[in-house]
């Protein structure tokens, strides 16, 4: 039985990292990343979205509100435990840890992977859905290796979550929002993004105010990059990256 159920490894060096998976999927989905930086010493916490992890019925009671609220209380538990907290995560994730760290200039740095400011027009994130729509079928057909293992979501998206990841990249696109970020940041974002607007990583790295900013375009590795082939450079910068801090 496959379960989307949220995990917590324990490090060694006292930092934390809370990564957040995109819309629709769920903690496993970060589960690669999340080990590899375990192994470097970093206790890091797989946080699911609001209304994910649950029943598909929930998302019909998840706004970005709820979304934003989730990622604050997850954040809280962290840094009652840990005097140095990170978040990231890969889309709906990631720009969830740009707003943490709009709104908390204590975080001690961010890692956003693949983060939409805008979506690539005809995916199945940015279609026009008729009012009378409730679900979008999403097969887990045809997927192998570890998206097969865990890119895990649910097969009938109630299609009213997508508003909450539009909600969300309005509030980031607000004048003054990102600016506002003066943590550390390390953005990731493959050229070949399918689902996010591949000019978003430059925007977000040119609006930031952040001293500390580096940046990581692969050609390939597509939106899911944590789960590609090109997926262990990433992780090798980012634990280069945090161990710089």
């Amino acid at each position: 039985m496959k379960l989307n159920s949220q995990v917590f490894l324990e490090g060694t060096n006292g930092k934390a990292v809370m990564l957040m998976h995109g819309i629709t999927a769920g903690a496993s989905q970060m589960l690669p990343m999340a080990h590899f930086l375990n192994d470097y010493g970093y206790s890091v916490f797989c946080a699911n979205l609001a209304g994910h992890g649950t029943y598909p019925e929930d998302m019909f009671h998840t706004g970005c509100a709820e979304l934003i609220q989730k990622a604050e209380y997850d954040y809280s538990l962290l840094k009652a435990e840990y005097g140095t907290v990170y978040a990231g995560g890969l889309s709906t994730g990631g720009c969830l840890s740009l707003y943490l760290a709009a709104m908390h200039p204590e975080l001690a740095g961010i890692i956003p992977v693949s983060s939409p400011l805008s979506l690539v027009p005809g995916t199945f994130l940015s279609e026009n859905y008729p009012p009378s729509q409730r679900y979008f079928h999403r097969s887990m057909d045809g997927k192998t290796g570890l998206y097969k293992k865990y890119h895990i979501h649910y097969t009938e998206i109630p299609v009213c979550i997508f508003r909450a990841l539009y909600d969300l990249m309005d509030i980031l696109n607000d004048d003054g929002v990102l600016e506002q970020i003066k943590c550390p940041a390390f953005i990731v974002q493959a050229e070949n993004d399918e689902i996010a607007e591949p000019w978003s990583a430059q925007k977000i790295f040119d609006r930031i105010s952040s001293e500390n900013k580096s940046m990581y375009r692969p050609k390939t590795g597509g939106h899911s990059i944590v789960l590609a082939d090109e997926r262990l450079e990433v992780f090798r910068r980012s634990v280069e990256f945090l161990d710089s801090l």
